[in-house]
């Protein structure tokens, strides 16, 4: 095993990097100041593999496909950046080490955070079914935020690659420039994520009504009656047998259970630990690779490693399929306005009927839950990612 004793005290430049041994070069000369602890990484490339293997399981047996995948890219990332670093720990004059290293841990908390964003929309369906109290459209939030999300993964991803591969210093400068822009704009949307996500909860808290009511329907409204009120609703605010389904679901049970209460515990915890690694990733590069940040391996391995690590534990730990159970891959979770399910058309056709009878005098004849006020409605959008 190679130690910083090893090498001689004396820098050669006229030597490449790429040319250089323990014997002829200083520790100075390495793509990175220091050797990276073998166990440490080894570790952590163990930890990150091992959690893809739980997530494929979750992913297929619940259907979260697309969380599945943003978060098993983000886990794969995190493991080829570790294995780089394994190999900086063998030779640390290597450039396809640096290079497994650098791009990978750089871009692969972006992907786990698209797991993040593709979450929300759905929690505000469960939360606010009929949505007065967020200020956009459930599913505006995760295009917007997944949007954000790409820029800054492709600024990170150009940036570097473009320091690492540059020939001379201002073609690396340019590159942690870009990567600076790239992290930069990943602390600002996770702060502007976390800002609207407490306005949501502080608005559902105090119970604040929004001014536009996005769904009126009342046993007053002639144009849609009650009953068909009902059947305006997404597949998953109503019973399963209402729509044909073959077991009963209920939001409200998902609403007050203890997973899913965790698994929102989960999103804030991942969010927070992700929004502390980026910050730290920023405050590194300013300093360029040749910083004293940049080449402090306690504080890489606190605050890059286990902040990612903890993240990814909990939304294993709190997997939406647990929390979320059937209703990320239920085709009525969709609520497409114009094209609804079989089942829909059934209550639909069932709701015109009732709707039909009510004006010829028989409306005491409809059921309880037929009479009761209309929630949701076309405005939900498709959830599927």
């Amino acid at each position: 095993m190679v130690s910083a004793s090893d090498f001689t005290q004396t820098c050669n430049f006229t030597i490449e990097s790429d040319f250089c041994t323990a014997e002829t070069c200083c520790l100075e000369q390495g793509q990175i100041h220091y050797i990276p602890t073998l166990a440490g990484n080894a570790a952590y490339a163990a930890l990150f593999a091992i959690l893809i293997i739980p997530n494929l399981t979750f992913g297929i047996r619940y259907k979260t496909w697309s969380f599945m995948s943003w978060l098993c890219l983000g886990l794969i990332g995190e493991t080829v950046g570790y294995i780089g670093r394994i190999m900086l720990n063998d030779n640390i004059f290597s450039f396809n080490g640096f290079l497994m290293y650098l791009i990978p841990l750089t871009i692969a908390p972006a992907f786990i955070t698209a797991s993040i964003y593709l979450c929300l929309a759905r929690v505000i369906y469960i939360l606010d079914p009929n949505l007065m109290h967020t200020r956009l459209k459930p599913m505006t939030y995760t295009k917007i935020f997944v949007t954000f999300d790409i820029i800054s993964l492709i600024l990170q991803a150009a940036g570097g690659g473009l320091a690492a591969t540059a020939d001379d210093q201002a073609g690396s400068d340019m590159g942690i420039n870009v990567m600076i822009a790239g992290l930069a704009f990943q602390v600002v949307s996770l702060l502007i994520f976390i800002g609207l996500c407490s306005d949501f909860a502080w608005r559902l808290y105090k119970g604040i009504v929004s001014k536009k009511m996005r769904f009126t329907v009342t046993d007053a409204d002639t144009t849609y009656p009650p009953s068909q009120g009902l059947a305006r609703r997404p597949t998953w605010m109503r019973r399963s047998e209402e729509v044909g389904g073959d077991s009963a679901l209920d939001y409200t049970s998902i609403k007050t259970s203890v997973m899913f209460k965790g698994f929102i515990g989960a999103l804030g915890v991942a969010t927070f630990l992700i929004l502390v690694r980026s910050s730290y990733r920023l405050a590194e590069l300013q300093e360029g690779f040749d910083g004293e940040l940049a080449n402090d391996q306690l504080t890489f391995m606190i605050l890059e490693g286990p902040m990612i690590i903890l993240s990814c534990i909990a939304l294993t730990a709190f997997h939406p399929g647990f929390a979320l159970r059937r209703l990320w891959s239920m085709k009525g979770f969709q609520g497409r306005a114009g094209s609804p399910s079989a089942g829909e058309k059934l209550v639909m056709t069932s709701a015109s009927n009732s709707a039909v009878g009510s004006r010829d005098g028989s409306r005491e004849d409809l059921s309880a839950e037929q009479r009761a006020p209309a929630v949701g409605g076309s405005r939900y959008e498709s959830l599927r990612a």
